[in-house]
């Protein structure tokens, strides 16, 4: 079977469950904690900033130089 149907089934149902539990409000409220939680502050978030910078930096110039 080809995977686009396979594809479009999962999306929906990650969309159709992320709205079911979004209704909930404990639930909802103990995702948004987890965010706040998991997310980079201060420090971390420019050090996370500036590798992904150089990274997608690296890979620009890895391109530029193997494309003749």
């Amino acid at each position: 079977m080809r995977r686009m149907p396979w594809i479009l089934i999962l999306a929906t149902l990650a969309i159709v469950i992320g709205l079911f539990m979004g209704r909930d409000p404990e639930h909802a409220g103990r995702l948004s904690e987890m965010y706040r939680n998991v997310a980079f502050t201060g420090e971390a978030r420019e050090m996370v900033l500036m590798l992904l910078a150089l990274g997608i930096g690296a890979f620009i110039v890895y391109l530029t130089m193997t494309r003749r």
